[in-house]
């Protein structure tokens, strides 16, 4: 070769494949992935429990001191939660009435999930 002859070089866009684009940018392992997966749910976890309270009102909405609740299931009635209940010298009736008057029940209608104050 003399030295001012010009060589002819062909330059390639970078390695791999031809006519695949060389991708520039952040490459995440499998596992950095999965780890950005994990701490991306801990952190709406996180978030949720913390805002929960704030947009539903807070546990100003219980009221456990001092009451008995009771979760009706299903086949339940209000007479036979009131059976239970009552002593061995209450009137039925009577306790029937308390539980209605206790959670604004208009007839003595209830649903399985339900949950009834007791007197």
């Amino acid at each position: 070769m003399t030295a001012g002859a010009a060589v002819d070089r062909t330059v390639r866009g970078g390695c791999g494949r031809p006519g695949r684009r060389a991708t520039s940018g952040l490459r995440l392992t499998r596992r950095a992935r999965r780890l950005s997966a994990v701490l991306a749910l801990g952190v709406g976890v996180a978030l949720g429990s913390w805002l929960g309270p704030l947009v539903t009102g807070g546990p100003g909405d219980l009221q456990l001191v001092g009451e008995s609740t009771v979760v009706v299931q299903a086949g339940d009635t209000v007479w036979s939660i009131a059976a239970e209940v009552a002593g061995p010298e209450q009137d039925v009736r009577a306790v029937v009435d308390a539980i209605e008057a206790l959670n604004d029940l208009d007839r003595a209608v209830v649903v399985p999930g339900q949950a009834l104050r007791l007197p």
